[in-house]
């Protein structure tokens, strides 16, 4: 193959790759999406739609920090792309808010458990045994003085 087929080949590739980003990100399909991108990066890093479509699948992921990545690239190698620029923002926002969420949501999680220290109480179920230590102190007590000082069989 002469060196213009394998470019127009890699052209092709890189084409098909990066419309399959797109299908998935049509379809909401955030992983797929990244794996056709990297797949169109691999064979042009610094392809601007893979690029910009790949700081897309990681929106639809919900991962804010990846994709604010992800367009900072595109800054990087275009740094008039205003569209880069105003995700940047957008998923700034997205992660701000997230990260108040979650502050709110677990600030006060130990406050609410009420976790209180066990306070110990009799049982009065007078089915269940009683094995407290009351009761022998008082049987120990009861004991003949001559049963105790005779030889048991096991002695003799």
């Amino acid at each position: 193959k002469s060196p213009e087929q394998e470019e127009k080949m890699k052209q092709l590739r890189i084409a098909g790759y990066s419309n399959q980003a797109l299908c998935h990100l049509k379809l909401q399909d955030g992983m797929n999406a990244l794996k056709a991108c990297e797949s169109t990066l691999s064979l042009d890093p610094k392809n601007i739609k893979a690029l910009f479509r790949r700081g897309q699948a990681a929106e639809i992921s919900e991962d804010w920090e990846d994709a604010i990545e992800y367009f900072k690239e595109v800054l990087e190698v275009d740094s008039k792309n205003t569209l880069a620029g105003n995700r940047i923002k957008f998923c700034r926002n997205k992660l701000n808010s997230y990260k108040a969420s979650q502050k709110k949501r677990y600030a006060n999680m130990f406050e609410r458990t009420n976790f209180k220290d066990p306070v110990a109480t009799k049982d009065t179920n007078k089915l269940k045994p009683d094995f407290s230590d009351d009761d022998e102190e008082e049987e120990a007590g009861d004991t003949n003085e001559d049963e105790a000082t005779k030889p048991t069989e096991m002695e003799v």
